[in-house]
């Protein structure tokens, strides 16, 4: 009687474990890269119009711990000033890809400046979340 009980409890627990297996999503599914560059279109709209604390509350609270809103702001526009400012009425070239060597998605904007051209990147982990970002110093001359 006991080997029996053990038995049918030791079936009823692999039956469990399979269920279990088969209800969890798959972490394998890639993200809708469509739907993170419109939501980081969102962000650098957002901040071309001068709105840099909504993008900063999106950012992971690890980055958040070593930057502000401000500090962003603060590079945005001398970057913009280093190139000659941002022409009027234009509009970024948008590309999202995943970096060479790396797991994360990059949403790339651009925009052709006298200067050089005004990047900024906005990075995120492998299952769609805000990474991080990254405004592109240029050389000058």
């Amino acid at each position: 009687m006991k080997r029996l009980s053990c038995l049918l409890l030791g079936i009823l627990l692999a039956f469990s474990l399979c269920a279990c297996q088969q209800a969890a999503p798959s972490s394998g599914e890639a993200p809708d890269q469509q739907a993170i560059t419109e939501e980081a279109t969102e962000y650098f709209n957002q901040m071309m119009d001068g709105d840099f604390e909504t993008f900063f509350n999106a950012l992971p609270q690890g980055v958040q711990d070593n930057i502000s809103a401000e500090t962003i702001q603060e590079t945005w526009e001398e970057e913009v000033d280093k190139l000659g400012g941002l022409p009027e009425n234009t509009s970024p070239d948008v590309s999202c890809y995943v970096p060479e060597h790396s797991d994360q998605i990059r949403v790339e904007f651009v925009i052709p400046c006298d200067k050089g051209n005004f990047k900024v990147f906005i990075n995120y982990f492998p299952d769609g979340s805000l990474y991080n970002y990254v405004i592109w110093k240029n050389e000058t001359k």
